[in-house]
């Protein structure tokens, strides 16, 4: 009885934090060793140097690799795992305990690590490749969700993992194969409709009053959607 009772804790707790953001964060370790994958394919890793910036997201990634500095276009870059500041890691592994996706490495996330990939952004009427952290790597089937550096978080309510609230005042996302381009509080009640024109059940779930803190939900049941 007490296995059974511990079992659907365990069910329970991977269905809801599989339906909630990571954490973003924009402050690096240099402790430990950052993974880069090349559009290549080729294996890098190395100690960040520097990153550099538009918008306060990452435009080239300064390497420190065998006491030679290399630096990195993101059009080199097809993906990387960068290592987070002390501050970040603990909400990082905390909040993914139960993430069970298959195509990124959740055991380097769950040590504190964040995934960023290359993609093309949509700024002001501009299209510009950057290094864009995903925060829904559990259900980015048809829409992938990007942290904003810029963006300010909502409140939190409660401490660590049992934390409410806290999610971020816009995102990028990018759907389909188009440029990622900003969601946030004041646009999102239009943009979704659109998103989700080809599953009925959301589109008219979000089409009534649709609450930004419900966005993560929202987007899982998207993904799920047949």
């Amino acid at each position: 009885m007490k296995s059974t009772i511990i079992l659907v804790l365990l069910l329970i707790g991977q269905s809801a934090f599989s339906q909630a953001f990571m954490p973003g964060f924009d402050m690096f370790s240099h402790k430990k060793p950052a993974h880069l994958t090349l559009a290549d394919g080729t294996k890098i890793e190395g100690e960040i140097a520097r990153l550099q910036r538009k918008r306060n997201n990452i435009s080239g990634i300064d390497m420190e690799i065998n006491g030679e500095k290399i630096t990195y276009a993101p059009e080199e870059v097809k993906e990387m795992y960068l290592p987070a500041h002390g501050l970040n890691k603990f909400s990082l592994k905390s909040e993914n305990t139960f993430n069970t996706s298959k195509t990124y490495d959740l055991d380097m996330i769950n040590e504190g690590y964040g995934f960023f990939e290359n993609t093309e952004v949509a700024f002001g009427g501009k299209v510009q490749t950057l290094m864009m952290q995903l925060v829904n790597p559990d259900f980015a089937n048809k829409v992938k969700i990007y942290f904003d550096p810029m963006a300010m978080e909502t409140m939190k309510v409660g401490i660590g993992p049992m934390s409410t609230g806290g999610i971020d005042r816009s995102y990028y996302i990018k759907v389909g194969d188009e440029p990622a381009y900003k969601l946030s509080k004041a646009n999102f009640k239009d943009e979704l409709p659109k998103i989700f024109a080809s599953c009925p059940e959301m589109q008219k779930k979000v089409s009534k009053k649709p609450n930004w803190k419900e966005l993560p939900k929202y987007f899982y049941g998207f993904d799920i959607c047949e």
